[in-house]
């Protein structure tokens, strides 16, 4: 099984001194993503992870063509560690001033990896790097702030990517020395921390050179993946021990979640927050994540997260962040007749780690673990298939290629129905259904669909992640039926429910 470390950068830039002041690091070097990793580590867990992460060899890195990339540079001045008599700097008398010129990269991609195509990563040390990937902060200066994650997988294929591959001493070509982690990488780098030296002194570098994608993969290229409508997932864990929650209660437990963000998001409230914005728009999805997909699961809620929606603006999202993770954060919620919850924020459990729900660089299959309220109701020409198919595409994701459908859950611990009780007053009632989907292409999720999906119905969960139990296989569903095609449903497509 492969190991990829995927890297996003949030600004679109990659801060990293090159050989040269003046000159900015690309293609990254695994050794800044490792070494960021180890900045997260924090238990005997973490540090055995990494030291079998050291042993896997100098890894590919997937990253934008070098001759895509362009430079920008800032300016400005900063305190130094001199102490001279009349200093400088307003803030700190007696210390001077400096100027510091830093440049970065910008590629035209976003995004990069690096990969280890032959590692065999445990369940375990696969869990321990998702979540020292997850805590990440910034890959770089403090300054390119990013989103990693670590996948069992590799990545997904990026138009424009190129792969830097690792080569011998000795061979020609037009080479660059990357820094890579190595055997005792890990414990080199605590003991130059110790001793109060820098992380390039105790750096190996190895010759990487770019070759044709599809020289590295024999020529079978992955299908690119498809991005939803949302972009990032924030997770915070039902603490324990706690008297278990059980996942009929999904509608009251997120509109309690809804409700204890809106109070701590200061005035005026943005709409991709408070649901109130333009038809057909993403905004904010309050979710429950239920114990499901293993031989013992029954439906209990394990965690909540936040669906961010993609074209969120900065100055919302920040507004979010500040308001649920500055301070104390978002500590407690009330649902129901004023029942406490108490959470925290971060997964403590694998079945409720980030990666687990949105498939990591996208799956085409995908099953539900909550059942989907229809956005229309069924008629001739329009059976449950065909409309589950039309809420997919209105919820922002591609029309599937296959839809299965059944009154039952498809996958261990899934929830059958809603409490009786707890739907919002005054909202349609439409027919829910189970379901497992295929799409053309990997999706990136969290996949949500129908009536009442920014509330907890409609999740879906990767397939592969929903088989991954021991036992017997998913339930049967019903005969596969075929999707409508589009040009059947052009009438429609004007009616938009969200």
């Amino acid at each position: 099984m492969p190991l990829s470390i995927l890297v996003r950068l949030r600004g679109g830039r990659y801060g990293a001194s090159g050989e040269r002041p003046s000159e900015s690091e690309w293609p990254p070097h695994p050794a800044r993503v490792f070494c960021a990793l180890v900045a997260s580590a924090e238990c005997d867990a973490d540090w055995d992870a990494l030291r079998w992460l050291e042993r896997q060899g100098a890894p590919q890195v997937w990253a934008d063509h070098e001759s895509r990339v362009g430079t920008s540079q800032t300016r400005g001045y900063v305190v130094q560690n001199a102490v001279k008599r009349g200093g400088g700097n307003l803030s700190w008398p007696g210390r001077t001033n400096g100027l510091r010129t830093r440049t970065f990269a910008n590629p035209s991609l976003d995004e990069f990896a690096i990969v280890w195509p032959e590692a065999e990563a445990s369940a375990e040390t696969l869990s321990r790097l998702e979540f020292l990937a997850w805590r990440v902060p910034y890959v770089g200066r403090s300054t390119s702030r990013a989103y990693v994650t670590a996948i069992g997988a590799m990545p997904a294929r990026i138009p424009g990517m190129a792969v830097y591959m690792p080569v011998e001493l000795g061979q020609s070509g037009q080479f660059r020395n990357l820094r890579i982690p190595y055997p005792g990488y890990t414990d080199a780098l605590r003991d130059a921390y110790a001793e109060g030296r820098r992380s390039w002194e105790v750096a190996r570098a190895r010759p990487y050179v770019a070759v044709p994608s599809e020289q590295q993969t024999g020529g079978a290229q992955p299908a690119e993946s498809v991005p939803g409508p949302f972009a990032d997932l924030l997770v915070w864990s039902i603490e324990r021990p706690v008297a278990r929650v059980g996942g009929d209660l999904v509608i009251s437990l997120a509109s309690g979640f809804r409700r204890a963000v809106l109070s701590k998001v200061a005035d005026p409230l943005p709409g991709q927050i408070s649901g109130h914005t333009s038809p057909g728009r993403p905004h904010v999805a309050f979710l429950v994540l239920p114990d499901v997909a293993h031989e013992h699961a029954d439906g209990h809620a394990l965690g909540l997260a936040l669906a961010v929606p993609r074209d969120m603006p900065d100055q919302d999202l920040t507004a979010l962040l500040l308001a649920v993770l500055q301070g104390d954060g978002l500590r407690r919620i009330q649902f129901g007749a004023g029942r406490p919850l108490a959470i925290g924020y971060g997964w403590d459990r694998s079945g409720i780690r980030p990666s687990r729900w949105t498939g990591g660089r996208g799956e085409q299959d995908w099953v539900t673990v909550t059942p989907v309220m229809l956005d229309g109701h069924t008629r001739r020409g329009r059976d449950e298939a065909s409309e589950l198919a039309r809420s997919l595409v209105n919820a922002g994701y591609p029309e599937p290629v296959e839809v299965q459908v059944s009154a039952m859950p498809l996958v261990t611990g899934g929830i059958w129905r809603p409490r009786p009780g707890t739907l919002p007053a005054g909202r349609p009632r439409r027919k829910m259904v189970h379901a497992r989907v295929r799409f053309a292409q990997p999706v990136i999720g969290p996949v949500l669909a129908g009536s009442l999906r920014y509330l907890g119905l409609g999740m879906f969960l990767p397939r592969s992640q929903a088989t991954a139990r021991r036992g017997d296989s998913l339930p049967a569903a019903q005969e596969v039926a075929p999707v409508v095609p589009a040009r059947a449903r052009e009438r429609e497509s004007a009616e938009v429910l969200s």
